[in-house]
């Protein structure tokens, strides 16, 4: 499997720890929609049958109903330029005095004619880096790679009590079909996933969201998400707890998610049936121990009443949203989308980031222009500092008397994530990490 993250990284191991602070939370709201081939026309979903501007209609109204902080997207046409995605984001995101979506930046998708996206509040996120699986365990390629992206809370008050909170959103378009070499190339998707998980040691707020495209739970794709003999701390959840026999079964209607429509068009037919698109997360996102907790029964396939098993989304009438919703619904996508509600606790009071190594060392982090470092004691035990960059990269050492403390000047360097790496003369290494924004 091919990755974009250093192996450095891998090794990395934080030692910092935060004072009892006083908390505040929000809420927000993250969503996943398949936009079924949008802007990506073949000889069965035309631009009569699937138009663009239906499509972008359709989806305004149902950001004006839900109001999303985090949209991530798949089945959207790849364009160069990622054209594509900034058509959606201008024409039915920031719409209706909305201003501020952004979108992650835009990936090569390979041999696929689709591509992902993430679009998000940038109120209240900012985009720290992204990443790509796109082969599998034995270096072949998936059929639809995988993206990471990995977005920081912006707490107004970040600046000042010096904490952040970080969400890691893996986006998946799984193969789909109901053949042995489909649930296979699903498996080999998932195991992907997984695998890159264990490297890298994940811990903290993880969601993988998309149209998985899931028959059954006891498809190879689905029990590598939430049953991962080698690690079972990195199993995802599914906060609903609705894990059962799901295609074509009238118990599970719902979470049925596809097909909002029983005939015509482009995309499926057939009524609402199976249970495609998912919102999975981290044990730490269940169980509260990452400042970011899945809100309980907020999960939801917008739309969905339970009462639509074989049939449309809009008729009979659907008491569970407006009628113009129930019809854009219909009107944009064959899929309907995933929300749920998440928690954020964010810290009030100042605090001070302290490595646990009987040497105290305060910076300032977030950094905007400038990162000042300074020490309390055992500066003699000092060797070097170095600032590195997310892919490992030193790009600022300093070896001088620390006495007074230092800056450094980060006015030039780009946003993101940064580690500050202290050597100490007796050869061990104490990190931490750093984010410009």
């Amino acid at each position: 499997m091919r990755l974009s993250f250093s192996i450095f990284l891998l090794t990395l191991v934080f030692f910092t720890s935060h004072p009892v602070q006083a908390q505040s939370k929000d809420t927000v709201k993250i969503m996943s929609y398949n936009v079924l081939s949008y802007r990506n026309f073949t000889s069965y979903c035309t631009s009569s049958n699937n138009s663009t501007s239906t499509k972008e209609n359709a989806l305004e109204i149902i950001i004006d109903h839900t109001l999303p902080d985090i949209l991530a997207v798949c089945e959207m046409g790849s364009s160069p330029n990622g054209i594509n995605a900034f058509h959606l984001m201008n024409n039915a995101l920031n719409k209706n005095g909305r201003s501020y979506f952004q979108m992650a930046n835009y990936t090569v998708t390979g041999n696929s004619s689709l591509t992902n996206m993430l679009y998000f509040n940038s109120n209240k996120f900012g985009l720290i880096a992204q990443n790509q699986i796109t082969h599998s365990i034995n270096n072949v390629q998936l059929v639809r790679l995988i993206d990471e992206y990995i977005l920081y809370y912006k707490d107004s008050n970040l600046a000042q009590h010096r904490d952040t909170t970080y969400f890691h959103f893996l986006v998946a378009h799984l193969k789909a079909g109901n053949t042995g070499g489909d649930r296979t190339e699903r498996g080999l998707a998932t195991e992907a996933v997984m695998a890159y998980l264990d490297t890298i040691n994940a811990t903290g707020n993880y969601f993988i969201m998309g149209d998985f495209n899931l028959y059954a739970p006891n498809e190879p794709a689905f029990l590598d998400l939430i049953a991962y003999n080698p690690d079972p701390s990195l199993n995802f959840q599914d906060p609903v707890n609705r894990i059962g026999n799901w295609s074509n079964n009238s118990s599970y209607a719902d979470v049925h998610t596809q097909s909002t429509r029983t005939s015509g068009g482009c995309g499926s037919s057939g009524g609402m049936d199976d249970r495609f698109d998912f919102i999975l997360c981290s044990d730490e996102v269940i169980n509260n121990s990452d400042k970011v907790r899945y809100i309980p029964n907020t999960y939801w396939a917008l739309g969905q009443d339970g009462n639509r098993f074989n049939g449309n989304i809009n008729s009979p009438t659907n008491n569970s949203v407006p009628n113009y919703v129930a019809n854009a619904l219909y009107d944009m996508s064959d899929h309907l989308p995933v929300l749920m509600d998440l928690e954020v606790t964010l810290p009030t009071t100042n605090g001070i980031e302290v490595m646990n190594n009987n040497m105290e060392v305060y910076f300032n982090n977030p950094i905007q222009n400038t990162l000042v470092i300074n020490f309390k004691s055992s500066l003699n035990a000092i060797k070097s500092i170095e600032i590195l960059d997310f892919s490992g990269k030193v790009v600022h050492r300093v070896e001088q008397d620390l006495k007074q403390g230092i800056s450094v000047d980060f006015s030039g360097k780009q946003k993101g994530v940064y580690f500050l790496k202290i050597n100490k003369q007796n050869g061990s290494k104490h990190i931490d990490k750093l984010i410009k924004i």
